[in-house]
């Protein structure tokens, strides 16, 4: 364990020292700021059925196509590129350590960016008038739960990053394979979902459920929480990582 955090205080360091994790909080600001600027115009001059925190999460799909390719693709790839990996187990550590220490290290950076974004809701509860902060948050379990939906699935998604940066030593490749799996699945799971409303197909109807993340995220701003979709990404998370520890290890061997 001691080396576990060893490795992984090397790796947030090696993330808070890089100029290009700064250029992805820079891009992940420059979206969030944007969305929520447009979101925040529309729901002055239009009423709208839900709160403006649950319109917002609905959006995080983009910001999150954006920057967990880039967060992410230097893990492996530049290791591999740059032929550190043997000075890295020149020491006694494993290649799960590895893993691992790449992957919460990174997903710490994907979850302080989006915690870095409730300042804008702050300020609109703090400088807005009672009725549009009411209007806006409605209940606690909308900001809360539509935030622990993203970090739920943020585990899963960061997971796909570090196996895709596993895959290759070109970061672009990486970056370029990520943005298309992360995409899929917020595309596909919408598809599947209309698709079913509209064949009534028995197929789509059993599977929408876990695929359509739009509607789980529905589900959590609601309150309503289902302990399966945590089942789900945290065991398609742990499947991802140890393909990932199965994909160095055959590079190194």
């Amino acid at each position: 364990m001691k080396k576990f955090y060893t490795l992984l205080k090397y790796e947030i360091y090696k993330l808070m020292v890089s100029p290009a994790t700064y250029v992805v909080a820079s891009i992940f600001t420059l979206s969030i700021g944007g969305i929520f600027t447009f979101l925040l115009h529309d729901y002055i001059k239009f009423a709208q059925d839900v709160p403006l925190v649950q319109m917002f999460c609905r959006c995080f799909w983009l910001p999150t196509c954006m920057v967990v390719p880039l967060l992410s693709m230097r893990s492996f790839s530049e290791e591999y590129k740059c032929g550190t990996f043997q000075n890295l187990f020149s020491s006694p550590v494993t290649y799960t350590e590895v893993v691992l220490a790449k992957f919460f290290a990174t997903y710490g950076m994907f979850i302080f960016l989006w915690l870095c974004s409730l300042s804008m809701f702050l300020a609109v509860e703090s400088r807005s008038e009672s009725i549009v902060r009411e209007l806006a948050f409605a209940s606690p379990f909308n900001a809360g739960g539509g935030l622990l939906f993203i970090a739920i699935t943020g585990l899963l998604f960061i997971a796909i990053g570090i196996f895709a940066s596993s895959l290759t030593e070109n970061q672009i490749v990486s970056c370029m394979v990520t943005f298309f799996i992360l995409l899929t699945l917020f595309i596909g799971g919408q598809f599947l979902a209309d698709r079913s409303q509209i064949t009534n197909l028995s197929l789509y109807g059993t599977y929408q459920e876990s695929l359509n993340i739009f509607s789980q995220l529905d589900n959590f701003c609601n309150g309503v929480f289902d302990t399966r979709i945590v089942v789900f990404y945290l065991s398609t998370c742990i499947l991802t990582l140890c393909f990932s520890t199965v994909v160095v290890q055959k590079k190194l061997n």
